[in-house]
C-alpha cells in the first residue's frame, strides 16, 4: 500500500474514531451500551455544528507545528493550545484546561465550547481575540500543574493526540522519540503519560510502515530510541523503561488472545493514559479492519471518544484510507465542511 493511503488513513481515522465516541464520552458503560446499540456502535451520531473537539482539534494543531518546524518547542506548542482553548476548547480535560490557566496567566476562555452550550454557535461565526498568555513558561506550567495535582490520575490528553509525530519523524526514531515525549510533556509531565504517548506514537509509525506490532519489539524499539534521544529530554526526568501501570497495558493488550473486553476500558479511572495506549495498541493488532476496530472500542464505553481517536488513526495507518467507511467519511466531512481537510495535513507532513 502507498504511504499516501496510509498516511490520509491515519488523519482521517482519528476523526471518524474521535466523531464515532463523541455521543457516549465518559457517562456509559460497555453494558449499558449494549442495551442501547445491541449490534454495537456503528454509526457516527455527532451533531452538525459542533466545533472540532480536543482530540481531533489538538491532533490537526500537532500536525500544523509538525509541517511547520525541523524540531517541536514545548512553548511554540503550548502558545497554539492556548489559542485553541481561547477560541474553542471543547472537550478540554481538567488537566489541561490547569496548565493552560498556568501558562496563560488565567483561565482559558473555550469560547466556542460556551457558545455552543448555550446554543449560539453557528457555522461561520467569528471567533477572535485572542488574550496575550501572562503566566510561566510551558514546561513548568506542565510540571507545576502535575505536581500541584495528585499524582495518580495520569490523563489521557497527550495520547489522544497521537499520529502526526508519528508521520512526520516516520524514519528516524532518535527524532520521533524527542518530538512525542515534547509533545506529552507539554501538557502532561506524568511520565505514565509521557511513555503512553511514546509507545502509541512508535505503534502507529510501525503502522504507517506496514509493519506487525509485537510486544518486545514495540518496548525494545521505543526504550533504545530514548536513550539515544535522552540528552534532549533530561529536564523531562523519564524512567528508561515504561512505569508498571503501562507495562501492563501493553502486555493485556498485545497478548496473543487479547479482546477489547480484556482492556476495561469503562471501569476505573476511565480517562487514564495507559487505557488509551491500550484501545490505541490492540486496534494496531487485532482489529479486523476499521469499522470492526472502531466500533468495538466505543462499545466497551469509558472514555469513548478519547480512545478511538488514537486508535482510528493506528486503524488509518494500518488499513489505509480506503478501507475506512465511505459512510463515515461522508459524515465526518459533512460535519466538518467549511474546515480544511484532514488528508491535507497528511500531505503537508508526507511532504517533508
Amino acid at each position: 500500500m502507498e504511504l499516501l493511503e496510509r498516511a490520509r488513513g491515519m488523519m482521517v481515522g482519528i476523526s471518524v474514531g474521535n466523531l464515532l465516541g463523541i455521543p457516549f464520552e465518559g457517562w456509559t458503560t460497555a453494558e449499558q451500551l449494549r442495551e442501547t446499540h445491541p449490534r454495537g456502535v456503528r454509526e457516527i451520531e455527532a451533531e452538525p455544528g459542533y466545533p472540532d473537539d480536543d482530540d481531533l482539534a489538538q491532533a490537526i494543531i500537532l500536525a500544523e507545528a509538525c509541517s511547520e518546524s525541523e524540531a517541536l518547542d514545548a512553548d511554540d506548542l503550548m502558545r497554539r493550545f492556548w489559542e485553541w482553548g481561547e477560541l474553542n476548547g471543547a472537550g478540554m480535560g481538567g488537566l489541561t484546561q490547569a496548565v493552560l490557566t498556568r501558562y496563560g496567566g488565567a483561565r482559558p476562555q473555550r469560547r466556542a465550547r460556551n457558545l455552543r452550550r448555550h446554543g449560539r454557535l453557528r457555522a461561520g461565526d467569528e471567533l477572535d481575540l485572542v488574550r496575550e498568555p501572562a503566566g510561566v513558561s510551558a514546561l513548568t506550567a506542565s510540571r507545576g500543574a502535575w505536581e500541584d495535582s495528585s499524582r495518580d490520575a495520569a490523563g489521557n490528553g497527550s495520547v489522544m493526540r497521537c499520529g502526526a509525530v508519528a508521520l512526520r519523524w516516520l524514519r528516524d526514531d532518535r527524532a520521533l522519540a524527542r518530538n512525542s515525549a515534547v509533545s506529552a510533556a507539554v501538557t502532561h509531565w506524568d511520565p505514565r503519560c509521557v511513555w503512553s504517548t511514546l509507545l502509541a506514537d512508535f505503534a502507529i509509525a510501525a503502522c504507517l510502515r506496514g509493519e506487525e506490532i509485537e510486544r518486545d519489539a514495540l518496548l525494545a524499539r521505543t526504550a533504545a530510541a530514548l536513550r539515544v534521544a535522552g540528552p534532549e529530554l533530561a529536564q523531562f526526568e523519564l524512567p528508561a523503561e515504561p512505569p508498571d501501570d503501562v507495562l501492563a497495558a501493553v502486555g493485556t493488550a498485545l497478548a496473543a488472545d487479547a479482546q477489547v473486553a480484556d482492556l476495561e476500558l469503562d471501569s476505573g479511572g476511565i480517562g487514564y493514559a495507559p487505557k488509551t495506549l491500550a484501545a490505541t495498541l490492540w486496534a494496531a493488532h487485532h482489529a479486523q479492519d476499521v469499522e470492526h476496530g472502531l466500533s468495538a472500542i466505543v462499545s466497551a464505553g469509558g472514555d469513548t471518544d478519547t480512545n478511538a481517536a488514537p486508535a482510528g488513526a493506528a486503524l488509518g495507518a494500518r488499513f489505509g484510507l480506503d478501507a475506512i467507511p465511505q459512510r463515515w467519511r461522508a459524515k465526518a466531512a459533512a460535519l466538518r465542511q467549511d474546515r480544511e481537510p484532514l488528508e491535507s495535513y497528511a500531505d503537508r507532513l508526507l511532504a517533508l
